[in-house]
Parts: structure tokens; C-alpha cells; sequence
């Protein structure tokens, strides 16, 4: 299968918008006299493209893989295997992170057994499986992709795909009622997740794989900044209608639009018609690196945030600059954090092997070599 080099270009361009959202630059700060809220709210729209292209990208290699994969099951036991794993390690991780912070700066008792089972039992319950919850907020995608994948590959197999695309279009829609159309009618429960969010862009994303020939017959006839330009303007549009819900509808913030569809579309076309984009750039391999880069972020700011609070300079959040470096610092330590640990994994998994063999044949050279 032919790489696709701009999928991952605009990987780092998503795995930013969505460190973006999560650090709220300018939330507390003034600039040139403009309350910093609003242009958060204005770049926090913006970036509302980067979970959805996630979806998108994950159903259309999905959807890669399994059309000229030979045995289907296998293939799909194995991904859902990897995301299980990732999602199981994280939440583990923050679990711990949080109970340590817990211990250090309030008073919890680590050696109260019924302290200890409680705070367990109050993070670990059905909501993590189906929503992600946790203290690692950010892990829900995970779960929602699983959820997403799941059912999309049953619907693979009972070659339905189509029916399930406007299926999960329909449940998309439902969601807004729940989101940022609340103010209209509030739907009373969570639509961040993978059945009416997850499910229809991951759907989306196997529909243009399954069918890529005749989407690309249409798309050459077309120039590629076409596709570019409708993304900037139904962006602009994004922000307008989401202005609309929350400042005049009084809906709820939310994390999708009527308007994040045609945005995720334009930019996928985009990203299919120029598939060599980013090819010897280094903003592609950290956007290879994405999916790492997002489970680990959250942990950075978490602690950034713990130590303004320990060293009382939360003034340190009203000053442009700080706002300006918070963002490209946290992608930047991310992003080698994330190296640094898979090396550290690669290197103890040989060092394992290692022992095994050096336990059959004692002769065996220095693992290092």
C-alpha cells in the first residue's frame, strides 16, 4: 500500500490544535485590550478539526488495510489489540500519577486501605469503557475509536458499509442536541464518544478508502487549493455557527459542529490529492508520532499546572508570552518524551529477550551488541 505522506503532515498540525485546546491559550490574559476568552474560544474552534481528522485518517488506513488484507480478523484482533493496550497503559498511568498528587499535596492517606479501594473504585467503573473517563481526559478517543472500529468492521463484513455511514450521519447529527444545540433541546447524555461521534468519521474515513478510485477520478479534475480554501472557509463558518449556539442559542460550549463535517471532509480531499505533501519534512514525523504525542501531553500540562500552583505564580498565566511558548513547549517535550520512552522500551524488550537466550545458551554475546 502506496504511503500517504500528508495524512501524517497534517497529523502534527491536529496533534497541535489539539494541545491547543487543552493548554486554552490567552484564557486568562488581555490582548491589545480584547478579553483573552474570546480568542480562545476563537482558536479553540479552529482546532475543532483535529479530533475528527484523527477519526477520519484511522478509518481510512483501517479501511486500507482491510480490503487487501488476506485474512481480516486477524488484522482487526491485532488493532484493536494495540489501541486496548495503549488505552489500558495510559489509564493506568494517569490513575497513579493522580493518586501520587493526591497523596503529596492533600490529604490522602496512602495507607488506608479503604482510602486507597475507594479512590480505585471511583475511577475505575463502566463510564471508562464506554467514555473514557478518566483523569487522562484525553484517553477517551481511544475508547471511542475502539468502539468505533468495532463496529464498523461488523459492518464491513455484513457489507452494509454505506447503510452505516448514513446511520452514523444520523446519530452525528442527534448529537449536536447534546453538544452545542443543547440550547434548542438538551439530549441528557454524553455524545463524546464513539457512537455519535466517533462512529461517523471513522465510517467516513473507510468509505473513502473503500472507495478511493472514484473519489480520486473526481478529485484530479479538481486543484487542490480548492479543497484547502473550502476548509478555511467552512472553518470561518465553524466559528460563526458555534458563536451562534453558544452566545444567542445558549447551547453548551461542545466539541462538534454541523459545520466540523463539511471542515473534515474538505480537508481529507485535500489531503488525498496531494498525497506526497510533507514527504522529507520533519513536521511529518512528529505527526507520525501523534498518537503518542496525544496520550502523553495531557501529563506535561497537568504537572505545568501543578507547579504554578506549588510556587504561587499563576500570575505567570495573564502574560502573552507565556501563552505564546505553552503550546510549542508542550508539543515539542512531548514529542521527545515520546521517543525517549519508546527507545527505553525497545531497549529493555531486547534486553528480556536477552536473558531468555542467555538462559538456553550461556555463551551468548553482550546483549548490547
Amino acid at each position: 500500500m502506496k504511503r500517504n505522506y500528508a495524512i501524517d503532515y497534517i497529523k502534527f498540525f491536529a496533534i497541535f490544535a489539539v494541545i491547543l485546546i487543552h493548554t486554552q491559550p490567552f484564557e486568562e490574559a488581555r490582548v491589545l485590550g480584547v478579553d483573552g476568552h474570546y480568542i480562545d474560544f476563537a482558536i479553540d474552534t479552529l482546532a475543532r478539526f483535529a479530533v475528527p481528522f484523527f477519526f477520519v485518517s484511522s478509518g481510512y488506513l483501517f479501511g486500507k488495510k482491510i480490503s487487501i488484507n488476506n485474512n481480516e480478523s486477524v488484522y482487526f484482533s491485532g488493532y484493536i489489540y494495540k489501541l486496548m493496550k495503549i488505552f489500558i497503559c495510559w489509564f493506568l498511568f494517569y490513575l497513579i500519577y493522580d493518586l501520587l498528587i493526591k497523596t503529596k499535596f492533600q490529604s490522602f492517606n496512602i495507607y488506608s486501605f479503604d482510602e486507597v479501594m475507594n479512590y480505585f473504585k471511583g475511577n475505575i467503573n463502566l463510564e471508562v469503557f464506554f467514555y473514557g473517563a478518566s483523569s487522562g481526559y484525553q484517553l477517551w478517543y481511544l475508547v471511542a475509536l475502539i468502539w468505533s472500529v468495532f463496529i464498523l468492521f461488523i459492518f464491513i463484513n455484513l457489507k452494509k458499509l454505506n447503510i452505516l455511514l448514513l446511520v452514523s450521519f444520523i446519530l452525528n447529527i442527534i448529537g449536536l442536541f447534546s453538544q452545542s444545540y443543547s440550547g434548542i433541546f438538551n439530549l441528557p447524555v454524553s455524545t463524546r464518544d464513539g457512537v455519535f461521534f466517533g462512529l461517523f468519521y471513522t465510517t467516513l474515513g473507510c468509505f473513502f478508502a473503500y472507495n478511493k478510485t472514484e473519489i480520486m477520478k473526481k478529485i484530479n479534475k479538481q486543484k487542490a487549493s480548492r479543497f484547502l480554501a473550502a476548509f478555511i472557509i467552512f472553518s470561518v463558518l465553524q466559528i460563526v455557527e458555534r458563536l451562534v449556539t453558544v452566545f444567542i442559542l445558549d447551547g453548551k460550549i461542545g466539541d462538534y459542529f454541523i459545520f466540523t463535517v463539511p471542515t473534515t471532509i474538505s480537508l481529507f480531499l485535500y489531503v488525498m490529492s496531494k498525497p506526497e505533501l510533507g514527504k522529507k519534512s520533519i513536521l511529518t514525523n512528529i505527526g507520525k508520532n501523534s498518537i503518542g504525542i496525544y496520550v502523553i501531553h495531557v501529563f506535561f500540562i497537568k504537572f505545568i499546572n501543578l507547579m504554578i500552583d506549588v510556587l504561587g505564580v499563576s500570575s505567570i498565566n495573564e502574560t502573552i508570552i507565556w501563552n505564546i511558548i505553552l503550546s510549542p513547549a508542550i508539543l515539542i517535550i512531548s514529542y521527545i518524551s515520546y521517543q525517549f520512552l519508546q527507545k527505553v522500551k525497545d531497549r529493555f524488550f531486547l534486553f528480556i529477550v536477552y536473558l531468555y537466550n542467555k538462559y538456553k545458551e550461556p555463551n551468548l554475546v553482550d546483549w548490547k551488541e
